[in-house]
């Protein structure tokens, strides 16, 4: 666990406005008592959740900052605090052995103070039936307890859950930034600005390219992708022949689903004329320029919703083959007059 100084100064680089935000509803008193904190890995939810937990217990306060050397930050940072309450998923999900855990903390009072703040990191890894435990807390907190669920897919988490907390969206990092700082840990450029669309996270980006995953998959979907556009039925075969042997568990499938999207949010930029830098797929900045050419915006942004709409498909359990058939079943007829 990082120092309230590393809190605050991560903060100040990746979220300052979040930061600002939440020192001043600290000050008035206004904390809700259920936040889901929402945005891509990397961009400081974990950060602002532990600021905000050192930030309520902290001795010495100055300047509306905790100071990061106290008894009580010292705890929260090595996370051996009794009244700050965490949960991760051990594996794929919060089991249910977590959940009666979590159940029976919130029943109970703090134990040194007035206060309990619970952390729930990977929210969207609940299991249904374990998101529904929480609703009634949710619903109806009992004494000074605040619960911050965080989240890098907001799409995966139960509506819900969703509609009974504060969502605060994180905003993605500065993209020149974040390519600059993937640069330096010696990722190829090409490489850098596909990733900052991605993730935040320069661990999770060194991830993404271990055993040459990414390169292999953007390849494939490239060759997917131009076959879609230009309505050519070996589309639909690419799906079950390469695509589904790509995504080998649901990280990667998700990691694809977003990939797809960004494919057609890069069409629609530059349809529009935005700065190519902008560009996820800038490798292939050339060929999409020829591509979007040929279309029209009611087919772009058409094509750009089915996407995204399929990434939520996923989220519902439904196969991943299933819905990247489906996707390309109904993007052929907007293609096909092009």
């Amino acid at each position: 666990m990082a120092t309230t100084d590393t809190f605050t100064q991560t903060l100040t680089a990746k979220q300052p406005r979040l930061l600002s935000a939440f020192e001043h509803i600290i000050a008035q008193n206004h904390l809700a008592h259920a936040y889901l904190f929402a945005g891509m890995d990397g961009a400081g939810q974990p950060e602002l959740a532990y600021w905000i937990a050192q930030r309520l217990f902290c001795l010495n306060v100055s300047e509306g900052q905790p100071d990061g050397t106290c008894e009580e930050c010292v705890r929260i940072a090595n996370g051996s605090h009794p009244d700050i309450v965490t949960v991760a998923p051990t594996g794929q999900s919060i089991h249910v052995d977590q959940v009666r855990y979590l159940k029976s903390e919130f029943s109970k009072s703090a134990v040194e103070g007035n206060r309990k703040l619970f952390i729930i990191s990977d929210a969207e890894k609940m299991t249904a039936s374990a998101a529904n435990s929480l609703l009634k807390f949710i619903e109806e907190p009992s004494g000074n307890v605040t619960a911050l669920l965080l989240t890098t897919n907001k799409q995966l988490m139960l509506p819900t859950i969703i509609s009974r907390t504060q969502v605060i969206e994180f905003p993605p990092l500065n993209a020149q930034a974040l390519q600059r700082t993937f640069e330096e840990a010696g990722i190829p450029p090409n490489q850098a600005q596909l990733l900052r669309g991605l993730t935040n996270s320069l661990t999770q980006a060194q991830a993404l390219l271990a055993d040459d995953w990414l390169p292999q998959t953007v390849t494939a979907l490239w060759r997917w992708f131009d076959q879609v556009v230009k309505g050519d039925p070996r589309s639909f075969v690419a799906v079950q022949v390469t695509l589904v042997g790509l995504a080998k568990d649901a990280s990667q499938q998700l990691v694809i689903m977003d990939l797809i999207a960004a494919l057609f949010q890069d069409l629609l930029q530059l349809h529009f004329q935005i700065d190519a830098t902008e560009l996820t797929f800038g490798q292939y900045e050339k060929e999409l320029g020829t591509l979007t050419a040929g279309l029209n915006e009611q087919q772009l942004v058409q094509a750009t919703e089915l996407a995204l709409t399929s990434k939520r498909q996923l989220a519902s359990n439904i196969s991943f083959q299933n819905v990247l058939e489906g996707l390309t079943l109904t993007l052929w007829p907007i293609f096909k007059n092009a």
